[in-house]
């Protein structure tokens, strides 16, 4: 985390008094305390030592007239008029119970010692309730105290381990590796001819009459919108600079220190509006812009991964301009996109149904069987639509695009509803593939998949290949210069120091920059389009350059030989470490299977070209395809370097606190996100093989404390501070009760799990089971009632009988046509699972009456059941019992007691890994 952007010094200060003032009402308190512990210790007898227990705990809790009667009230201090939470009403009601058996046992023999005895020990233990809630409250001061100190102390760290530690010389070497790579790609112009480029092209978008009428349309789209935006250039204003910002700060290209100016100039309206007459005039005479010629200074920064991305260093007003005009040709380039993708240029999928065997569909079932208004197709169409076609791109000009961390779980980074962040995205691609090659085994008996990216996509790409395209799509010269120069940045690496030499950019494009995103999709594009024509309609699902393929093998040979042309065209490499081939096979001949067609599966044999397709596996994150299983697994083996990594990020931690950071980051997210989040399609076996993963991770860190992380975190606060006892509860309750907020990954895992209640097969036995009942039902209805249409000549054979109902095998043979049954079985295959809903313990019930009102809109523990989410449920009912057992609460200490604002903003930055 940044020192200097996550706190700035003038909150720093504030903390500082906040804790020194909670300092001194612990102290006022503990002086009661003893004193109300004195008085009652030497009360003559029990009545009167609950008496004095009383009076002293409705003195500490503000409400002091509860424990007199209301003829005492006037020679004693009013009531304090503070508002009755449900809380305070609780005890305030348990109080004046006990005031008034008090007064009771002066006269009733019946209320005996035994009782006195037990409100004794009830006040007391309250009491001393009161004072661990203190304590912990001190005890978190400190723990806030240690953090801000640490972030100091850390950079310090880092900057010494770098020049002992060997795993750091290690880092280094493999950093010049990596940017002597880069340099090479960058610094040197690609070997590209346009005039072979333009060929290619000409020869994909006009084969036919609908592609070039598609393709002209699209260029109109192009050259129109170039010479509107060129002749009304002046558009900023104060609230164009918002959405402007809102989008750059969310492509994380700034400096920590350009982010916080920014936000700046977002809160002062005129300052954004000297900013936006600025830009204004930058838009004006946007034909002379050129990056400043002393060259712009890059840094690379290492990503969780391994890889090292680098970043330039450009002017704030620069960023703003670049992002508007990016936004800009963003949108339009995904509208003109979206728009051909739609025509009849772009072949739809479909099943190669002969028009005897629609005829005789709709000769038995009817007309409206017969077209199948939804289907498995029609499925897959539309998800590729929506999810997977030009989604790099955004929708409008406020809403951002998809992102590409694979880490990423951010629910914020994206604005537009019903659409899925980047990390999600992939998950649901990987669920898809698990959820084709299951159902398309069964139908066809086998199932092809292939998995690449371009090597280097982001440096490599050449800028002759970039410009060209866009020219063929229709971009006029004016703007085409404006991207060469944009193109051609002059650049120098901080590491080098002040002298650092200046080289001009001949290739690539710039890291988090929406105009890169836009060049990328439109040559791109030109590969969707290939494999489109080249396929017959089917999918290439990409997310940026990392694309995958699948369906039968003759039809992956002919996708990837449509690929293997462009990328030797448009002069990009495929990366052969994520290049790979899984190639599946239903070795069930027998025909019993749901929706089985023998027809297909016995035709089995050696594609033709299919020893063109990449060798190699397919794998995401931390999984692998398993031909054999047919499932992705675990990679032990990458598990196990990312084990060594973590360990070494953990031991770097010089805070309790940022060492919770960096084990909620590490562990509760990047491992349990490179697993990828489980579907029915991957059965409960995956989520055991992840929760025996994260077992295996979390024993392995801590070999010797037996509830591993929580024991390590309990042996760290007693050295450090001298705390002992703390019950679980502590380490994963939310910071507002006092809480570290550690997270557990093992509970939503397992909460889904419950939730998967059959296997794929059972799934798709399932609807088959249904479509066969359908069939009886159609046969029985044919039979009594006749045809539904009139058998046409191209239905029926001469040696046919239209009267005889088609056989069970002909009704499902075009299942993913025609079955609204197999459908709903493919949804189920690929939707998400919701997490079991914890039932409500009486105990828990009660507990929870105990709790503040929570205004916030966070959604945590509090005192409204059915506001909480899940993981919050089965965190408060697993943890509850060993809290109340030494808070009295589930929250360990009350919110005014704690410097919960530092708290919450130090959670707001980003932690910083070493290296």
């Amino acid at each position: 985390m940044s020192t200097s952007g996550a706190l700035p010094q003038t909150l720093r200060s504030i903390t500082d008094i906040k804790i020194a003032e909670l300092s001194k009402q612990r102290s006022l308190f503990e002086k009661q305390r003893e004193g109300i512990l004195k008085a009652a210790a030497d009360a003559p007898d029990l009545r009167s030592k609950a008496r004095v227990l009383l009076e002293g705990i409705t003195k500490l809790n503000g409400y002091p007239n509860d424990a007199f009667d209301r003829e005492d009230l006037d020679t004693h201090s009013e009531d304090s008029g503070a508002e009755t939470t449900v809380k305070d009403a609780t005890a305030r009601a348990a109080h004046v119970n006990i005031r008034r058996f008090l007064l009771q046992s002066q006269f009733d023999p019946s209320v005996s010692d035994r009782s006195l005895g037990d409100w004794v020990a009830q006040l007391e233990e309250e009491l001393n309730f009161l004072h661990t809630r203190h304590e912990h409250a001190s005890f978190y001061s400190n723990l806030v105290t240690e953090w801000l100190a640490g972030l100091e102390t850390e950079e310090e760290a880092a900057k010494a381990k770098e020049q002992d530690s060997e795993s750091d010389a290690t880092r280094r070497a493999e950093m010049q590796e990596q940017r002597a790579t880069w340099e090479q790609y960058v610094f040197n112009a690609a070997n590209v001819d346009e005039k072979t480029i333009n060929e290619y092209l000409d020869g994909l978008f006009t084969k036919t009459n609908q592609s070039q009428q598609a393709l002209k349309t699209l260029r109109q789209k192009m050259k129109t919108f170039g010479e509107e935006y060129t002749s009304t250039r002046t558009h900023f204003d104060v609230d164009t600079l918002q959405w402007v910002s809102k989008a750059l700060l969310r492509s994380d290209s700034l400096t920590k220190e350009k982010s916080d100016i920014l936000k700046d100039f977002m809160l002062n309206k005129a300052v954004a509006q000297e900013v936006a007459d600025v830009l204004n005039m930058r838009l004006a005479t946007l034909d002379n812009w050129h990056w400043p010629p002393e060259g712009l200074p890059q840094e690379m920064r290492r990503q969780l991964n391994g890889k090292y991305r680098v970043f330039q260093d450009e002017d704030l007003l620069d960023s703003l301009l670049l992002q508007y005009l990016g936004l800009h040709w963003a949108v339009t380039f995904r509208a003109a996109f979206v728009n051909f993708q739609k025509t009849w240029a772009w072949k739809s999928l479909r099943q190669p149904i002969s028009k005897s065997e629609r005829a005789r569909r709709q000769h038995f079932l009817g007309r409206d069987h017969a077209r199948c208004i939804r289907s498995v197709n029609e499925e897959r169409r539309d998800v590729y639509r929506t999810e997977y076609f030009m989604t790099q791109l955004p929708r409008s000009l406020t809403a951002g695009g998809l992102g590409y961390d694979d880490d990423n779980n951010d629910p914020d980074d994206i604005e537009e509803e019903n659409r899925k962040n980047a990390l999600e995205t992939k998950h649901s691609l990987l669920h898809l593939l698990i959820a084709e090659s299951i159902v398309q085994t069964r139908i066809h008996g086998q199932f092809t998949a292939i998995r690449s990216d371009f090597k280097y996509f982001g440096p490599s790409i050449p800028h002759t290949t970039m410009l060209t395209v866009l020219a063929y799509f229709g971009v006029s010269q004016n703007w085409l210069d404006f991207f060469k120069r944009f193109l051609e940045c002059p650049l120098k690496f901080t590491q080098d120091g002040p002298e650092a030499a200046v080289q001009t950019r001949r290739r690539g494009i710039p890291i988090s920059h929406t105009l890169s995103d836009c060049f990328g999709e439109a040559v791109l594009f030109c590969m969707d389009y290939a494999v489109n024509q080249s396929t017959d309609g089917a999918y290439l699902y990409r997310m940026h350059d990392d694309f995958w393929f699948w369906g039968q093998k003759q039809t992956c040979v002919k996708a990837w030989n449509a690929m293997t042309e462009f990328a030797q065209v448009m002069g990009l490499e495929f990366n052969e470490e994520k290049t790979g081939t899984v190639h599946l096979e239903n070795k069930d001949k027998s025909g019993q299977q749901p929706y089985q067609d023998l027809s297909s599966s016995t035709k089995i044999e050696e594609t033709e070209g299919s020893d063109t397709l990449p060798t190699g596996d397919i794998r995401w994150g931390f999984l692998k395809l398993d031909a054999q299983e047919g499932r992705f697994i675990i990679d032990q083996e990458q598990v196990d370097n990312h084990i060594s990594e973590l360990q070494l990020q953990l031991s770097a931690c010089k805070s309790v606190f940022s060492f919770v950071q960096a084990w909620n980051s590490y562990f509760g997210r990047f491992f349990v996100n490179n697993f990828a989040r489980p579907v029915m399609c991957f059965g409960r076996s995956h989520i055991d093989m992840a929760v025996t993963t994260l077992n295996r991770i979390e024993r392995t860190i801590f070999p010797d404390s037996h509830s591993g992380v929580t024991d390590h975190l309990r042996k760290m606060i007693a050295e450090r501070f001298d705390i002992h006892d703390l019950p679980e509860g502590f380490f994963y309750f939310p910071v507002e009760f006092g809480g570290l907020e550690l997270t557990n990954p093992y509970i939503p895992l397992l909460a889904i799990r419950e939730n998967i209640e059959s296997t794929p097969s059972g799934r798709l036995q399932k609807a088959y089971n249904k479509d066969e009942a359908e069939y009886h039902a159609a046969q029985e209805r044919f039979e009594k009632d006749g045809p539904e249409e009139p058998a046409s000549e191209e239905a029926f054979g001469d040696d046919e009988d239209p009267t005889a109902f088609m056989s069970i095998e002909e009704y499902t043979r075009y299942a993913e046509t025609y079955s609204y049954q197999l459908l709903g079985a493919y949804n189920d295959l690929v939707g998400a699972r919701r997490e079991v809903m914890i039932d409500q313990s009486p105990k828990f019930r009660t507990n929870q009456m105990t709790l503040e009102e929570d205004p916030s809109s966070r959604l945590v523990l509090s005192n409204n059941w059915d506001s909480m989410p899940p993981y919050w449920k089965w965190t408060g009912e697993l943890y509850q019992g060993e809290m109340v057992k030494k808070y009295g609460s589930l929250a360990a200490v009350s919110k005014e007691l704690m410097p919960l604002g530092v708290v919450q903003t130090l959670k707001q930055g980003k932690f910083r890994w070493q290296g």
